[in-house]
């Protein structure tokens, strides 16, 4: 795609004013941080990204790097966001009689969060999908490790 093509030439967002790469080092930390208390707080946690998506499996593994277990990391993009709108009754966790769109990775999940990353299939609204032909449309080629 596009904008991964650019960020790829330009190396990202420049640095501005008088922040170094040691400046956002630190933030980064104190972001991390901060998950953690909001976690530890019990304060309710849903991911998302500004960007095209594929920046939430590196959101959730940053959970899991702020003390989240892997459980809890993956339910910021499963039911903590059905509950925060209403519908965890219909949707948000893969139980009889619920709504349920599914990625069939390669891996264990429970014991690598980056196995999101290797979509073998998706199923979505009653269609399933391969992980290869819907990255070869979207420009990637194969999958990534």
């Amino acid at each position: 795609p596009p904008v991964l093509e650019r960020g790829l030439k330009t190396g990202g967002y420049p640095l501005f004013g008088d922040v170094t790469r040691d400046d956002f080092r630190k933030s980064y930390e104190k972001m991390v941080a901060l998950i953690g208390k909001l976690n530890e707080a019990q304060v309710p946690i849903v991911a998302g990204t500004d960007g095209m998506g594929l920046e939430l499996v590196r959101e959730i593994e940053i959970y899991e790097q702020a003390g989240m277990s892997k459980a809890q990391a993956l339910q910021t993009a499963t039911i903590n966001p059905a509950r925060l709108v209403g519908i965890a009754e219909r949707t948000g966790s893969i139980t009889k009689g619920k709504e349920a769109d599914l990625l069939l990775v390669e891996g264990d999940v429970s014991a690598d969060l980056g196995a999101l990353r290797r979509v073998h299939t998706v199923v979505s609204d009653g269609y399933v999908m391969d992980g290869n032909e819907l990255r070869a449309a979207a420009g990637f080629t194969g999958m990534p490790r």
